[in-house]
């Protein structure tokens, strides 16, 4: 069986790693886009502020010869030929495949006008990250606008502060991570933004990126304009999917996929940021894009490719910026019939119930507890015996031993 999986992200290469774990003899092939072996993009902010790469390069630098896959880095594919079982190279060469894994990832994005305009940076690729961070060091950009306060944005902006640039930060709506964090939790990552020297401007619309060849600077809803050494897009992330235009497979936000995370496609799978997923607790379709999720989807490929029947469960909804400084975890729902709180001088716990099962939770200043609530979340456990013991910091898995 020859097996092409374009993309060697977290996706792509947990692929290769489970169909290698079962079956010696298949071909496989690695295509990615960058000059870098895989990379963990989590990974990057410590990677950029310590110059340790262990956990960059989770795998190592050469997971390929390990696995006894072809890895082919710098390869662009430029379209997908399903019928044909091919795929065409930038340069017009031809790969033929019997089984096709699309894990093309994602990118930065901002619906914005010009934020396809050269020197808008796309912080998400370790090339243009690289590229950015060495024309910080080196002195050659002293100032950056980042537009969006997500949390790829305020993790973008606190990195480029801790680097030693002036930062401003742009985001439309009230709040710093409106999407995942209410208002008081909020109010704990902006104080941390503060502290570390960017500047947010809240329920501020930007309208362009403005310039004829080049981005020159921003134009607000305001009539005010904002300029930077370096601008980056980062409302949100935006699939891949380009080099799927006129192959078939159905398209929406990302690539469509089924339970067995199979496209339109016959023999045609996608995984991690570029695939389109349900979430296993609502049952949403939307596009995912945090690492495990990445990684659980790319072993259920792994695993279909081999002709083992297994179903994806769905992903979850998840975000930390633990690594960068901001003990901060936002998993799940934001609301819920009951909410659990505790507070205590910088410390923020909010757990969110529906008919006692725990739905989602926020946990600001202290993430204690973290895997436990999401393990009794997964599992729609029946919580409602712990009471507010449940968002308490002590409660932990001692808890459960009774219950048991």
């Amino acid at each position: 069986m020859r097996v092409l999986i374009v993309g060697a992200g977290p996706a792509g290469l947990t692929v290769a790693e489970t169909v290698r774990e079962h079956d010696l003899d298949s071909e496989i092939t690695l295509l990615s886009s960058e000059p870098f072996p895989p990379y963990a993009p989590p990974a990057m902010a410590d990677h950029f502020l310590t110059g340790h790469e262990e956990a960059l390069f989770w795998k190592g630098r050469d997971p390929a010869a390990r696995l006894g896959v072809v890895w082919r880095s710098g390869t662009r594919v430029e379209s997908v030929r399903p019928d044909d079982h091919e795929v065409v190279l930038a340069g017009g060469e031809r790969l033929a495949w019997d089984r096709l894994v699309i894990a093309t990832g994602s990118r930065l994005y901002a619906p914005i006008e010009g934020h396809d305009l050269p020197g808008v940076a796309n912080f998400k690729s370790l090339s243009a990250a690289t590229t950015l961070v060495d024309r910080g060091r080196q002195g050659t950009v002293r100032t950056a606008l980042v537009v969006g306060a997500g949390f790829i944005g305020v993790e973008v902006a606190l990195l480029l502060a801790d680097l030693g640039l002036e930062v401003t930060q742009v985001e439309m709506a009230d709040r710093v991570m409106s999407r995942m964090l209410d208002s008081e939790t909020a109010a704990i990552v902006h104080t941390e933004l503060d502290r570390r020297g960017v500047q947010v401007l809240l329920e501020t619309r930007v309208t362009a990126f403005a310039g004829r060849r080049r981005v020159k600077k921003l134009l607000l809803a305001s009539g005010d304009e904002l300029k930077a050494d370096v601008y980056i897009a980062a409302t949100g992330i935006k699939p891949n999917i380009e080099l799927l235009a006129g192959s078939g497979v159905d398209l929406a936000w990302g690539v469509l996929v089924d339970d067995h995370l199979r496209t339109s496609a016959p023999h045609v799978y996608a995984c991690g940021d570029v695939a389109e997923t349900v979430d296993r607790l609502t049952g949403e379709r939307y596009v995912h894009a945090i690492w495990p999720n990445a990684v659980a989807q790319g072993r259920v490929v792994g695993l279909n490719l081999l002709g083992f029947d297994t179903v994806y469960e769905g992903s979850e909804t998840m975000n930390s910026l633990k690594h960068l400084g901001v003990p901060v975890m936002a998993v799940g729902a934001d609301r819920g019939e009951q909410v659990l709180r505790w507070r205590r001088d910088g410390v923020l716990r909010k757990l969110y119930l529906d008919d006692g099962h725990i739905v989602g939770f926020r946990l600001a200043g202290d993430v204690r507890a973290a895997g436990v609530y999401r393990s009794l979340m997964l599992r729609r456990a029946d919580v409602s015996r712990f009471g507010e013991h449940l968002v308490d910091p002590r409660f932990g898995v001692a808890d459960l031993i009774p219950a048991v």
